[in-house]
Formats: C-alpha cells, structure tokens, sequence
C-alpha cells in the first residue's frame, strides 16, 4: 500500500513538472514576441533568449504564383521592388505552396496604391483588401494554408513582390503598417522622402521609438515619378519606429531654389488649405516644420513653412477652410516648433543611448533612417552642423509660453492617452503542438497574430 501511494506521488509530481514545463515554454515564448512586438512586457520575459527554430521561414523557393491573364510571374518572386508587374483590373493570382508547407503571412509590395483587391482560401468568402492604400501590406492567416487567390477588383495595379512567410516570428523587415493616428502628440511636416531624417533628426526614434509617443508624419510632396523613393520612404520610417502610415502629400515635388519660385510651381492659398486640414485632423500637441530659409535654400521647403504659419493663424478660425472645418472641427496648436529657428532656441540631445534601439542613441537611428534613402546617400547626410544641424530648433509659436528648461518638445504638455494592450483579453490563435513544438508555441504567437489582433481589438484613440 505505501509503495503505490509513493508511485501514485511520484505520478502527481511529474504531471505537475510538465504542467510547469509547458507553461514557462508557453510564456517564454510569448513574453519575447511580446518585446518583438514592442508590447509592455516583464523584465524577466524580456531576457529569454527566442529558439531559432521559432523564427519564420521565407517560403520563396517552394511558391508558385499563376496569373489568370497569363503573364510571366517571376518578377513577383525576386525579391526587387524594381522589378513590377503590371495587373489588368479583375487579373486573378494564384499562389500555392508545396502540401507539406503552410502558409501563416502573405505580405506584398505594390508599386502604387492599388485600389481595392480581394483576397480568398480554402473556399471561404472573399476579404476585401486594399482600403487603407498601403503600398507595404501584411496579411496574416490564424490557420495555416496552402494555397490563396488574389482578386484585383475594378483598378489595374502594379505589383513588385510577393513573401509567404511559414509560422513563427517574423524578419524585422516586414512592414505591419497600422492606420494613421487619430490624434497626435507630435505631427512632423517633412517636405521630401528624406527631410524627417535630415532636419528633424532624433525626433521619430526617441518620441515614438523610445517614449511611445503618437507621432505621426505628413509629407507635403510625393515621389511617385521616381517609384524607388516611396519605397525608401516606408523602410525608413520602419526602421526608427513609425508604426502608423504616413500622409503622402499630392503635391509633385519640383527642384525650387527661391520662395517665390516655388509660389510660381504651386497653388499657395491650395496648399494653406491642405495644411490646415492636417492640422485639424490631428489635432497635434505639437508641429516641427522646417527652417524659414529652407535649409539649404530649397524653395519648397520654404513654400513648407511659409503656408503652414499661414495654416497655424487659421487653423482655429471657422471662416477659413470650412470643408476640413465641417470634418474635423476646429484646432489650435498649443505648441510650433521650426528648424533653426532663431528665437527661442533650444537643442535637442539626439545622443542619448536607446533601450528600444538597444543602446544606439537617437542620431544613429536617424542615420540608419536616412541610409534606406539608398537614391539620396550621394547628396545628403545626416548632420549636426550648419544648416544640416538636426539637432538645432526654435520655439516659433506657443500658447503654453516659453519653455522654461529646454530639450524637449513636449515640456508642458500631456501626451493624449494609449489605448493599453490588455494580454488577458486577448484571445490567441489555436496552436497545433506537432507542427510548432512546445518551445515555439509562443513564437508562432508573434508579429503575424498579436500585432493584427491588436490593430483591430484595440484602435488608436
């Protein structure tokens, strides 16, 4: 009798170690593709280090993609943005994987914004992609799949590549893009695809990379004659911690050398309006233009800065803009700062070592920003001297008075409030044990799931 109850101990006791096993394998795994994720997440949970295994494949070498219209797909699949295909509307992609592989993210390149397209597996109905004009755009899949079809709707599109991605945790490079914010803490007003690393510096990793603010960026002018730059544009915000996509002006950019040049090349009053529109659908704490002068003498840049403090005096004035007015309301920034601005100056420190970069300070982020600008590098770099000084700004406009100690753009202000990420209301994907294995379970609970998830359960404020 005592033999069998030790045994019968000795049982209880093993089943409790596995029980134990599994779940700290579970919450390891998920505490790191939290930390990947960038969700709040333990001290403890940060330090286990993720299994290889867990990371997920680029199933290039075992997709198939067939077009209805019979083109040659190759292109799709060599990893160039370069290289594009050109999609009649209605033009049908298959895309398929070997039956031994499945497939848990689709993410697909396009050249320009494609318009609405339908995406369908496995016979269910078809899902309707494409309304947010994301040229990078991630779709990821709870069950694995081995076959999917893409539908273009009434728009031909231009599509560049195709990446399957198998279970686990995505490459760093996978661009997850949320909706523009609903209201900033910080609204940066670049002219260029480049401008917001060269002028503004630190800005975006240290506010959003490091403190989490809401910064969310608006470029006045767009590249789509030179089609590698928008391209350039989003790896580059990737890579400092912009999450939420970016406003790409309709403005065409044009070499100007003089304020009244660029006058001549745009409708000002147009653009005054276009400006206070952004102003009023953000509603930001705080806007960083740029310098009066235009940095470097370039006229639009100083078209930038001329309309927008003609956009700031109005942005609170019912008379002016009154469609913008009629959408969003009315708005009057509390706080404007330029670059170089003479008065009320103050100097950032783009320096400081960042825990979210881990160690690289606020300037190195800003270089490896501008170095995805791969077009630019002959011309520019990122600086902290003369008029290439990213780190040299002014108070120009504030109704919060002046700053009393200098260094950071939001002295004096409260951030607008996070939606929080609640792990315990989040319900998770169903895992299959036999495919991921017990120390990927986490893992495969990754950027593919959490972050998608997340975006739709839980919407910026």
């Amino acid at each position: 009798m005592e033999l069998f109850k030790h045994k019968n101990n000795l049982f209880v006791k093993s089943r409790r170690l596995l029980l134990v096993y599994m779940l700290v394998c579970f919450l390891s795994g998920a505490g790191a593709a939290f930390a990947e994720s960038g969700f709040p997440v333990s001290a403890s949970a940060e330090s286990v280090e993720r299994p290889e295994t867990a990371k997920a494949a680029v199933m290039t070498e075992v997709l198939t993609v067939s077009s209805s219209g019979g083109q040659k797909t190759a292109c799709l699949l060599d990893g160039k943005t370069s290289t594009k295909l050109s999609l009649p509307a209605e033009t049908i992609l298959d895309i398929t994987v070997t039956q031994d592989q499945v497939i848990s993210g689709l993410y697909l390149i396009w050249d320009r914004p494609p318009g609405q397209w339908a995406l369908s597996w496995g016979g269910e109905d078809e899902e309707i992609w494409g309304n947010q004009g994301y040229l990078h755009e991630y779709v990821s899949f709870k069950e694995g799949i081995n076959s999917l079809r893409i539908r273009l709707m009434e728009s031909s599109a231009l599509l560049c590549e195709i990446y399957a991605f198998g279970p686990g945790l995505l490459p760093e490079w996978v661009q997850i893009w949320q909706p523009p914010h609903k209201r900033a803490d910080l609204l940066l007003l670049p002219t260029h695809a480049d401008d917001e690393h060269l002028f503004f510096g630190g800005t975006m990793p240290y506010y959003v990379g490091e403190l989490g603010l809401k910064v969310q960026v608006a470029y006045l002018t767009n590249h789509w004659g030179e089609p590698y730059r928008p391209h350039e544009l989003l790896n580059g915000l990737w890579i400092v911690g912009i999450e939420h996509y970016p406003i790409i002006g309709p403005y065409t950019d044009y070499p100007s050398r003089s304020l009244d040049h660029a006058r001549s090349l745009y409708d000002a009053e147009e653009m005054v309006d276009y400006q206070i529109g952004l102003l009023r659908r953000f509603r930001p704490l705080v806007v960083i233009g740029h310098d009066i002068g235009g940095e470097y003498g370039h006229g639009v840049h100083m078209l930038n800065t001329d309309t927008l403090r003609l956009a700031l005096e109005a942005s609170g004035d019912p008379e002016a803009a009154a469609e913008s007015a009629g959408l969003y309301g009315l708005w009057d920034v509390p706080k404007t700062y330029l670059h170089l601005y003479p008065e009320n100056q103050l100097q950032m420190d783009w320096d400081r070592p960042l825990s979210r970069f881990g160690g690289a300070t606020a300037f190195e982020m800003a270089q490896k920003g501008f170095a995805c600008h791969f077009s630019q590098q002959k011309w520019y770099s990122v600086r902290k001297t003369g008029v290439h000084d990213c780190r040299s700004f002014g108070l120009y406009r504030s109704h919060r008075g002046p700053d009393l100690n200098g260094g950071d753009f939001m002295e004096g202000l409260a951030p607008y409030p996070v939606a929080r990420f609640p792990y315990e209301d989040l319900k998770l994907p169903r895992f299959d044990l036999k495919r991921y294995g017990s120390a990927g379970i986490g893992n495969y609970f990754s950027l593919g799931s959490l972050r998608e998830e997340a975006a739709r359960r839980f919407a910026s404020v």
